[in-house]
């Protein structure tokens, strides 16, 4: 195989392995919408810490939310975010909780994001090798 095969069946297996990851991450939430329950929570704290990992410097964020259940009342949360983007001090955030154990929580708007960029991305770059492929199917035609 010629490095322009290679190309376009990298940018297939890759693309459709993010198109899976996305729309796995979106089925896995809409599996959970009907039995758990939703919740606003307020961001009581946001932390920032730059740490060293895999040999390179990294911001961590923490964030810490409260939101308020049927059967427990205030809860508190904290998740590790890679990005604070939409996310302040004071502010809320849609998030919902399992029913059965309230200290499980998911926020539905933030992992949405993330799926729907591994979604939007495996197809552009499945798009690629569709693109690769036929300049190459041209290619082999026209010699």
């Amino acid at each position: 195989m010629k490095s322009h095969d290679m190309a376009y069946v990298a940018c297939f297996l890759i693309g459709f392995v993010m198109l899976a990851l996305g729309i796995g991450g979106f089925i896995s939430l809409g599996m959970i919408v009907k039995d758990w329950n939703p919740a606003r929570g307020v961001v009581e704290r946001i932390e920032s810490e730059r740490v060293y990992k895999y040999r390179k410097m990294r911001w961590e964020h923490r964030v810490d939310v409260r939101y308020e259940t049927v059967e427990f009342g205030e809860m508190y949360t904290s998740k590790e975010v890679y990005l604070t983007f939409g996310i302040r001090e004071g502010g809320e955030i849609a998030l919902l909780y399992n029913p059965e154990y309230v200290r499980e929580v998911r926020f539905p708007v933030h992992e949405g994001c993330l799926h729907g960029f591994f979604s939007v991305g495996g197809l552009g770059i499945a798009w690629i090798g569709f693109v690769l492929r036929k300049e190459k199917r041209k290619g082999t035609k026209a010699s």
